[in-house]
């Protein structure tokens, strides 16, 4: 069997999930087609990290438009997820990246759930009512507001995500959790100098504890080691960041969370880049044609990660699982 026809037969039969892809600022009906044509069957959909009227617009407007497009439709399980894939379709996992636009209020996430919410972040990069974020040089960890948080968070059914999380913010929310949690877009910092934005080979193997999983991202500055810097990374580049993770958990607890940002526009990347830049330190910022590492232009790529999936020699059962197989398992035990 040529290696060829073994990535198109494993590419079909698994079903592949991206555990994080940005909205923002604007949603393209057209972009469901290319899902669809990469073969991805479920998307986590990061809708917003703002204010609590900011995310209801963005919202219901993702609502309006699933309910004009045809091949798509919000996932509220795994076995929507699944039916998906049997109906050919896209299933958007929504998701909002930080607990502001429920501010103090929890009886707000009980909205946001029956509006199809399935993934919450509670604290994005600053410090906020429930916690600290990556980027704040002390981290308090979680507040008292935020285990009352987890707890609720749990009892909906709702996935923890703790990707933009501190150090110790992220673990007392592991310690916290009934059920698994997870860095839906990270990398590992033994290899990537990312400060607590990537995660530590202790936080990675806590995660693994719990049953959670980690997605790795595709971001240049997210797969450029320390060993390379100043040197555009490459496909291989991530596959190896990938599969580092799996060597330190296991391949059950590693997944596809490649943080593509499909509605940025050039013109966009330039202003956001010329704030938020910084961000990506000791990395330069990548110019607009470099923000994913090379060999990769966007989901459309995907089987290219597939492809060098099964070229390291990883079978095609492991393939599955990390194309979206963990991703899939996870979800099944935590959303309600």
């Amino acid at each position: 069997m040529s290696i060829s026809h073994l990535v198109q037969m494993t590419h079909r039969r698994a079903t592949i999930i991206d555990m994080m892809e940005v909205t923002n600022p604007a949603i393209d009906p057209s972009y469901f087609k290319v899902l669809r044509e990469a073969g991805i069957s479920g998307v986590h959909f990061a809708v917003a990290h703002d204010d609590f009227n900011t995310t209801m617009a963005r919202l219901s407007k993702l609502h309006k438009m699933v309910g004009q497009v045809e091949g798509v439709a919000i996932a509220t399980s795994a076995n929507d997820i699944v039916r998906a894939k049997q109906d050919g379709k896209v299933a958007l996992i929504i998701g909002i990246q930080d607990g502001i636009p429920f501010e103090k209020d929890l009886d707000l996430l009980e909205v946001f759930h029956r509006l199809g919410v399935r993934i919450v972040q509670l604290a994005y990069s600053v410090q906020n009512y429930f916690g600290t974020g990556c980027f704040v040089k002390k981290d308090s960890g979680l507040t008292d507001l935020g285990y009352q948080a987890v707890k609720e968070l749990n009892r909906l059914g709702i996935l923890i995500d703790i990707s933009h999380c501190g150090t110790q913010t992220a673990k007392d929310i592991m310690e916290a959790s009934r059920d698994p949690v997870a860095f839906t877009h990270a990398t590992p910092s033994a290899l990537v100098e990312m400060g607590a934005r990537a995660k530590s080979d202790e936080l990675l193997k806590a995660l693994a504890a719990k049953g959670g999983v980690v997605g790795q991202m595709i971001w240049s500055p997210f797969c450029e080691q320390r060993t390379k810097m100043g040197t555009w990374p490459t496909l291989d580049d991530f596959i190896a960041l990938l599969m580092y993770m799996a060597d330190v958990t296991s391949i059950d607890n590693v997944g596809l969370g490649l943080d593509v940002s499909p509605f940025f526009t050039k013109e966009f990347y330039a202003s956001w880049a010329a704030h938020s830049g910084g961000l990506m330190k000791p990395h330069a910022t990548p110019s607009f044609e470099q923000k994913y590492v090379s060999g990769f232009r966007g989901v459309e790529d995907t089987i290219k990660i597939t492809e060098s999936l099964l070229s390291r020699g990883l079978s095609v059962e492991s393939t599955i699982k990390v194309l979206g197989g963990n991703w899939l398992r996870l979800l099944e035990r935590v959303l309600k």
